[in-house]
């Protein structure tokens, strides 16, 4: 029988690599969708839409929401707060919207007719990086007149009354003929926390029974990337709309390509679904709706991708924007019989502090509970606490380097509570690269004999105390570690804008500015590949093909993370340099051991 080249463990840790590198691609195309293709001119049709319709307060359901007209649209002149021209959608507003302050947090726009909160201004994020010497960006802002948030659509809306005291705004209309005395109210008082409560009151003050079938509530729309200058970062493009079903514990998520390819079946399925929240989200900001009351449930949800609004001048995305409204149930309101629903809405930044405060599943649009393909709860635990400690870590030095020196200093610790594991695997192989003569002497005596090749291999490893698996255990529990790693460096909103060096933004790949566009120059990944190339040099490792299909893993892991936020590449650098220390420190300090030889 011809002998074979590699032993089982051998061929079953090779296997399991593969599968996990096969894998890649998959995880990266469901979680770094790709952006949509742009355009040089705005489509000729909307997807949603086969004609054409004012967006106002009165659309009803059957009415899918369209992109209106291409006047440009008023923004409130003299305010600082004043929502920028890019993320106003070509819908003309009725008037100027009243502003609710939040200082220091956020400014809600809200339209006065009932189209809802037509823009969410937030104060301490900026809508992308400056340089010394530029004028100040302008702030992240969330909704549009277009696709609104927490704004009612039902039919026969009219004879708006609106009041506001600068914290919360009341719109009164009537529908059904005068029959429904309807009260929408947008309470933004809980300062420090990004969520507005948001209520519907219904008054059946006719003759007769009134049914309230298919009265839904916007529920946002949002591009996937709100930082024009952001296209270099993979997964810049993640988000989605997203519905979480049975209190969140399930959850469904859309992407852009998704929701362009959801027939009418699949949108009659969504309406008909009750589900108990529902979100819109980018990489770094979500806008978040469900009931304040955690057992009712909303009867279902619209969800489809719709055109981004872009600068004057620039091209538009067609299906740029994800976009979702919830479906309400339905009612019967008796004459003088009141109906109240009252709703929490979060619109900010993607924050686990926040997030996880509510119990109901929302947090799972962070994303930092992936493993692989799965997302188990631990994971999720692992990752909020190294964001923490990396918090913490930041908090002792000054802004200009603090999450990069986190970063280093939450590298080294994760290196020295792995120090033992990886001492032991290191002996390890010491160990098998001593065996190496007795192991090809004994392939060579019993090359037409497996069986018995592969029991002294066994006796040897016995009697030299070495175990197979000695060197690749250490390196599978480390994997949830950087998993855990990779979700926080990816996702933590914290990093977005923190520099480092000549990394200007560490959630961002660190290009330099003189770098040609078509072949960046990214030192930090440069500098991964460089120190993972050494640590395998000094590694011993006894078989000449593995070093080979190491040195190939060395320039697949350089092209893998060549796109992958700074923080992950610098993260990566300094472990590798760790890692050449300690082997370094190991091979000095023991001996290369005698083997036993196995005789028989």
């Amino acid at each position: 029988m011809k002998n074979s080249k590699y032993d089982p463990v051998t061929i079953i840790g090779v296997g399991a690599c593969l599968l996990m590198f096969a894998a890649i691609p998959v995880i990266q195309r469901r979680f770094f969708p790709q952006p949509p293709a742009r355009t040089t001119e705005a489509p000729a049709t909307q997807p949603e839409a086969t004609t054409p319709a004012q967006p106002s307060p009165a659309t009803t359901p059957a009415q899918p929401e369209t992109a209106a007209t291409t006047q440009t649209p008023a923004v409130p002149a003299g305010t600082a707060s004043a929502v920028p021209d890019i993320f106003l959608a070509n819908a003309q507003p009725s008037e100027e919207p009243v502003i609710l302050e939040r200082p220091g947090e956020a400014a809600l726009y809200i339209d006065k007719a009932g189209l809802g909160v037509t823009g969410i201004r937030l104060e301490q994020y900026d809508l992308h990086k400056t340089k010394k010497g530029e004028p100040p960006s302008p702030k992240v802002v969330l909704s549009s007149y277009e696709y609104p948030f927490l704004g009612l659509v039902a039919p026969g809306l009219e004879n708006p009354k609106f009041t506001s005291n600068g914290k919360v705004a009341t719109l009164e209309r009537t529908a059904q003929g005068g029959s429904l005395k309807v009260t929408e109210t947008w309470d933004a008082s809980a300062e420090g926390t990004y969520e507005i409560h948001y209520s519907i009151k219904v008054e059946n003050i006719g003759p007769g029974a009134a049914a309230l079938d298919g009265w839904m509530v916007s529920a946002g729309a949002i591009t996937p990337s709100i930082t024009p200058n952001r296209k270099a970062a993979r997964g810049e493009n993640a988000g989605g709309a997203t519905m979480g079903f049975g209190k969140g514990k399930n959850t469904k998520e859309f992407n852009l390509k998704k929701l362009t390819k959801l027939d009418a079946e699949d949108r009659q399925r969504l309406a008909m679904t009750p589900v108990a929240w529902t979100a819109v989200h980018s990489k770094y900001f979500v806008m978040g709706l469900w009931f304040a009351e955690s057992s009712q449930m909303f009867a279902g949800v619209q969800a489809a991708a719709v055109p981004t609004a872009a600068a004057p001048g620039a091209p538009s995305i067609p299906d740029g924007r994800y976009r979702m409204r919830a479906i309400l149930p339905q009612r019967l309101v008796q004459p003088g019989e009141n109906l109240s629903w009252d709703m929490v809405a979060y619109a900010g930044p993607k924050n686990c502090e926040r997030l996880y405060c509510f119990d109901n599943g929302i947090s799972s649009v962070m994303g930092i509970d992936l493993f692989f393909a799965w997302h188990p709860a631990w994971m999720g635990w692992i990752s909020r606490g190294l964001l923490g400690m990396m918090l913490w870590i930041r908090s002792f030095f000054p802004e200009s380097i603090g999450f990069g020196m986190a970063v280093i200093l939450l590298t080294i610790l994760v290196r020295i509570v792995f120090w033992p594991l990886i001492h032991k695997s290191t002996v390890s192989m010491r160990k098998m690269q001593a065996l190496k003569p007795q192991l090809d002497e004994i392939k060579e005596k019993y090359k037409n004999d497996p069986q018995t090749m592969y029991r002294k291999q066994r006796e040897l490893f016995k009697e030299n105390d070495v175990s197979q698996l000695g060197g690749c255990l250490p390196m599978l529990l480390q994997i949830p570690v950087f998993f855990a790693l990779f979700n926080t460096f990816r996702n933590a909103i914290e990093l977005r804008h923190a520099g480092f060096l000549w990394a200007t933004d560490l959630s961002m790949p660190d290009t330099l500015s003189f770098s040609p566009e078509a072949i960046p120059i990214r030192p930090f990944a440069l500098l991964m590949g460089i120190t993972m190339y050494l640590q395998q040099k000094l590694s011993p490792n006894p078989d000449p093909n593995s070093a080979k299909m190491m040195n190939f893993m060395t320039i697949f892991f350089i092209f893998l993370f060549y796109n992958m936020p700074s923080a992950l590449t610098l993260y990566l650098s300094v472990s590798y340099l760790l890692g050449i220390l300690q082997t370094y420190i190991t091979n000095k300090m023991i001996p290369l051991p005698q083997a036993t030889k196995v005789t028989g």
